[in-house]
């Protein structure tokens, strides 16, 4: 083996090692985002029932990718108004939006704390849950397999780890979606 084969075998190193932390990045922030934070959240913090009492609009930049052109889009995050267990009227923003805000009035189940910023919602959407749940597993199952390519592992065990690794993680956030279904 001469140097252009130390250079090229580093090159392929260095393009594995940055898809592998971009992928585990990518599954370990939408894990702890979607699932692990608002079942902790679900279980440790007080639950209460919230009325939306307005929104908070932020803009967001969208690309269109068949034209190549930049738009803004708002987004609402729902502002709920509710009763502390100190009997304090308290107005947070929830953690949530979707292409359907609540409507004004609209009752929410929360769970909140004072020291934080925003209410944790713990309305499910089952839909959301699943396919966040799916798209972590294959991501996790990936950034696994990436991972043990420098192992002197065969493709066949490689690919039972990485299967492992992605049913577990799913497994994981699964607990997390029922820890959040339970405490509704």
């Amino acid at each position: 083996m001469g140097k252009e084969g130390f250079v090229e075998k580093g090159f392929v190193f260095l393009f594995i090692c940055l898809l592998m932390i971009s992928i585990n990045s990518l599954t370990m922030i939408l894990s702890y985002t979607f699932f692990w934070e608002k079942a902790y959240r679900s279980v440790s913090e007080n639950q209460y029932e919230a009325v939306v009492i307005g929104y908070k609009k932020e803009i967001t930049r969208t690309q269109n990718f068949r034209s190549s052109s930049y738009h803004n889009t708002a987004i609402y995050f729902p502002k709920v108004k509710y009763v502390n267990s100190e009997g304090k009227e308290v107005i947070k923003v929830v953690d949530m939006t979707s292409n359907h805000p609540p409507s004004l009035g609209q009752t929410l189940n929360i769970t909140d704390n004072r020291t934080r910023r925003s209410a944790n919602n713990t309305d499910i959407n089952g839909l959301v849950f699943i396919f966040g749940c799916i798209f972590t597993g294959v991501a996790a199952f990936f950034a696994i397999l990436i991972a043990t390519y420098t192992t002197e592992y065969s493709l066949k065990i490689r690919i039972t780890i990485s299967a492992y690794g992605a049913l577990i993680l799913c497994v994981i956030n699964g607990i997390g979606v029922l820890l959040i279904y339970l405490r509704q």
